[in-house]
């Protein structure tokens, strides 16, 4: 990918996604059956394309992207961890693309939510461990 991101996502309307994947039997199930936008988390490699799609009843969401770190760092455990009070939607996994190390975090958060004063000054404080860390918010 170009931007150096593990993943690309976008929130489309309910009824986008069912039309495109009517056959499905997922769309009409559990909590797909109930929800009002779905979230499309895609990963391109060379050899194969994925989609992941949850469930969201909002049109918000945000993710984070810690680029540039040293796995074997505690810190950076105890950072993931500490993600967690921040109700998770999906992560990538510590990945490693070339001489960089990469983890992506969509959170069930948006940025005129309260919560996200907490993760911005969790953030602020092992900010020094990345090389960057990108807060992206993904919305309709």
């Amino acid at each position: 990918m170009s931007n150096k991101f593990l993943t690309d996502a976008s929130i489309k309307k309910r009824e986008e996604l069912f039309t495109m994947f009517q056959n499905f039997f997922v769309i009409t199930k559990g909590k797909f059956k109930k929800c009002s936008y779905l979230l499309v988390i895609r990963l391109l490699t060379k050899t194969f394309a994925k989609l992941t799609i949850y469930p969201l009843n909002k049109d918000r969401i945000l993710k984070v992207i810690f680029i540039g770190f040293d796995i074997q760092n505690k810190m950076v455990e105890e950072t993931i961890k500490e993600l967690r009070n921040f109700k998770i939607i999906h992560t990538s996994g510590l990945t490693t693309l070339g001489n960089k190390s990469y983890y992506e975090c969509y959170l069930d958060l948006s940025y005129n939510e309260e919560d996200y004063k907490d993760l911005k000054s969790t953030l602020d404080k092992i900010k020094n461990i990345f090389e960057d860390i990108k807060i992206v918010e993904i919305y309709i």
